[in-house]
């Protein structure tokens, strides 16, 4: 993950492939973060909670979010939207960032 002495800092240009980040453009200095869903222990839960928190706008989205995350050591799931409808559709919350693979 990088240095824990240090918070958030910019690590990461960003641009938009429609090139609506450049200069003039709706999205020109707008501030993005970025997630290293390989090795980032932490990007699983990230990434769960921002599907989680999408997904009546943007059903679509967060269910390809979902299916990004590697299922739970836990519970077993072939995938994590198995995972989630598994567990969290009965009010467990197995899913904790302390259950996913290390990477």
């Amino acid at each position: 993950m990088g240095d824990p002495t240090r918070g958030l800092y910019n690590k990461f240009e960003v641009r938009r492939v429609d090139g609506s980040s450049e200069p003039g453009g709706k999205h020109h200095g707008c501030e993005y973060f970025v997630l290293d869903l390989t090795h980032d222990k932490h990007a699983p839960a990230a990434l769960l909670a921002y599907a989680n928190s999408c997904a009546a706008e943007y059903p679509l989205l967060a269910a390809d979010l979902r299916e990004k995350v590697p299922p739970c050591n836990e519970c077993g799931a072939a995938s994590l939207a198995e995972a989630y409808e598994k567990c969290h559709g009965n009010g467990d919350d197995c899913h904790g960032s302390r259950l996913w693979p290390d990477n």
